[in-house]
């Protein structure tokens, strides 16, 4: 049976382009599907250039969802979430 989990992250610092790309990484590996969610718009996070321009329009303070969709969603999510986020 399917799962939904989703978690808020706060934006504490900008994000690079070795974190999209671990994300991306990370995302691959899941047996979920993973992804961010912010002011209506939700993308994939197995595409590094859709992570990479949704990183683009963060800034610090800022919030975002983590969603991952799947039979296994909740102990992806525990992998996913960065380590300074509640689980």
């Amino acid at each position: 049976m399917k799962q939904i989990c989703s978690q808020k992250v706060l934006v504490t610092a900008k994000y690079t382009v070795s974190k999209a790309i671990e994300i991306m990484h990370s995302a691959k590996r899941l047996n979920s599907q993973l992804f961010l969610s912010k002011d209506g718009i939700t993308i994939q996070a197995t595409g590094l250039s859709q992570l990479v321009a949704f990183f683009l329009t963060l800034k610090e303070g800022d919030s975002f969802l983590y969603i991952v969709e799947g039979a296994d969603a909740e102990s992806a999510m525990s992998l996913i979430l960065p380590p300074e986020q509640p689980s």
